[in-house]
């Protein structure tokens, strides 16, 4: 479960920078990145909890959610929204997540294909 740990590492992360920002950024771009968040973190809680054999599409979703985190936290960054360190901080969480992910996914995958279902 450490993609988990990760992915409220972000979530509370984003939260406290949301606290900060104007109004205007809070409820904007702010807000979706926050939501996505949240989608990210119950969808990784859920592919926990399913058989290896069915954690294939799941594991692709949580890859291509964090995908998407990263550019919109980038654009946030670009935007000057959140500051170059805020930045560094969440891209470094969420390379690790897609890391973790993409590796779980491999695992499910290598594990399904040598020992097939009976």
């Amino acid at each position: 479960m450490p993609i988990v740990l990760h992915i409220k590492k972000v979530y509370k992360l984003l939260h406290q920078i949301g606290n900060k920002l104007p109004k205007r950024e809070k409820l904007g771009i702010h807000h979706n990145i926050e939501q996505l968040s949240l989608g990210l973190l119950e969808i990784s809680i859920e592919t926990v909890l399913l058989p290896r054999s069915e954690k294939h599409a799941p594991l692709y979703i949580i890859r291509r959610k964090v995908e998407t985190l990263k550019h919109l936290v980038r654009i946030e960054q670009e935007l000057h929204i959140i500051s170059e360190k805020q930045y560094a901080v969440l891209a470094n969480l969420l390379t690790d997540i897609s890391m973790m992910a993409t590796g779980w996914q491999k695992s499910t995958a290598q594990n399904t294909t040598q020992n097939p279902p009976k």
